[in-house]
């Protein structure tokens, strides 16, 4: 039980440092990186001109990310292999939101599987 502690902790860390850099990306408008380096269960479902796309609406209609607090996380061993899920409340130059990150994970790294991301902003701007 401890040694599964150690992993699950692991991963939590591997997936809380993915969203930080997730987040440097965003702020810098590097959203080629993001998709680049997700996961290619990602690219499966969102094609690259869509994903830019997404990453360059969030930033255009709620700006840099100010602060982010993690508010949950989950993880879930399969088949598949190792996904973490973390839900964080945003603090955008423009206002709140919400997001949701799936990240498949190994012992040494984190790579986007989901992207969810939840503010009225998104509608009324």
């Amino acid at each position: 039980l401890t040694a599964g502690s150690c992993s699950m902790a692991k991963y939590k860390e591997n997936a809380e440092r993915a969203v930080t850099k997730f987040h440097q990306h965003l702020n810098a408008e590097q959203y080629q990186e993001i998709y680049n380096e997700s996961d290619p269960l990602f690219k499966q479902n969102v094609t690259e001109p869509d994903g830019i796309a997404l990453f360059g609406a969030v930033h255009a209609k709620l700006g840099s990310v100010k602060n982010a607090t993690a508010v949950g996380w989950h993880v879930n061993a399969t088949t598949s292999g190792t996904f973490v899920t973390v839900a964080y409340n945003v603090d955008f130059s423009a206002g709140k939101g919400t997001e949701q990150f799936a990240f498949k994970v190994t012992a040494n790294d984190a790579l986007l599987v989901r992207y969810d991301i939840n503010s009225p902003l998104l509608i009324t701007k």
